[in-house]
């Protein structure tokens, strides 16, 4: 911003303009100051929520997966014999690949690895529980799977899935 200051003086008659020009460019400390302390504030604000909302999508793009393999694992149980889920034996703990042939052959399309699903992949861990009328019937399964990325502390870290449902725990 250019200001310019104009004095008229008048010396044995005659009139004397005198232009002083003063040029003012930038900011004051003192606002620079107060635009930084505001963009910190605000920093300190989203940071959190932002790392909140991370995790949150992070859970629920899990427990999307989950419903797809509570699925592939329902539809091999209505095309085996004796309506019976998967053996610990088809699905070893810890065993990504073992997973994702037997949900990929049934319906489901997971990654190539854990890592990529959004899982940690070594942490898989599949129970079933064989009917106690039929021994070589599984009638009910638990398969525990970890989010990879989110703290134990948080609400979905751990995803558990059963015959009967989903569930989102926090902790190991």
């Amino acid at each position: 911003m250019k200001m310019y200051l104009l004095m008229l003086t008048q010396k044995n008659g005659e009139k004397t303009i005198i232009t002083i020009k003063k040029n003012q460019k930038g900011f004051t400390l003192i606002e620079l100051m107060i635009v930084v302390a505001i963009i910190g504030i605000l920093a300190a604000i989203a940071v959190p929520n932002f790392i909140s909302y991370r995790n949150k999508a992070k859970v629920s793009t899990a427990l999307e997966t989950a419903s797809s393999i509570r699925g592939a694992i329902s539809g091999y149980a209505a095309d085996s014999i004796g309506n019976s889920f998967p053996t610990e034996a088809l699905i070893p703990d810890g065993n990504w690949e073992a997973l994702r042939l037997t949900v990929n052959k049934n319906g489901g399309t997971l990654k190539p690895t854990a890592a990529e699903q959004g899982f940690i992949g070594s942490t898989i861990d599949y129970t079933a529980t064989p009917d106690s009328a039929e021994v070589a019937v599984i009638d009910n399964w638990e398969l525990i799977l970890f989010v990879a990325g989110i703290p134990e502390s948080i609400l979905g870290h751990k995803i558990v899935l059963s015959s009967s449902g989903i569930a989102k725990q926090s902790g190991t």
